[in-house]
């Protein structure tokens, strides 16, 4: 009995672990909205960006109205997670974006705190479909 118990509580943390590893859906559902508001409060203090020709690594403050810019002038249409992955205390998301008629790919990293996710690095690049 004591060993089924175990057992149950070790299976019930490794699937809340990896359950804790991939990027969180609150991000991704704010790309998918185009929300920079919710978006930005996971950015780090410091977020390499890139965003068509702005490429450089930006306070917050900074990334906030980068990204703010790019969503107010670009309307989220279709949304699609392609791929997840995580390593030590650092998961990843790729996925496509459709604005209009063009097509972006996303690269979303972020590195986990012990209360949250941070949004290291993200990359939203034009895709050639």
């Amino acid at each position: 009995m004591k060993t089924l118990i175990s057992f149950v509580l070790l299976m019930c943390s490794v699937s809340m672990v990896h359950a804790q590893q991939d990027v969180s859906e609150s991000i991704l559902d704010a790309l998918a909205a185009g929300d920079a508001v919710t978006l930005s409060s996971y950015f780090n203090d410091n977020v390499e960006l890139v965003i068509g020709s702005t490429n450089d690594v930006f306070s917050k403050q900074q990334a906030t109205g980068i990204i703010t810019d790019f969503f107010r002038r670009n309307k989220v249409n279709s949304f699609q997670v392609l791929h997840k992955g995580t390593k030590d205390a650092s998961a990843f998301s790729i996925c496509t974006m459709k604005v209009g008629s063009a097509s972006y790919r996303v690269y979303v990293l972020v590195r986990k705190t012990s209360t949250r996710q941070l949004i290291q690095q993200l990359r939203i690049e034009s895709s050639n479909d």
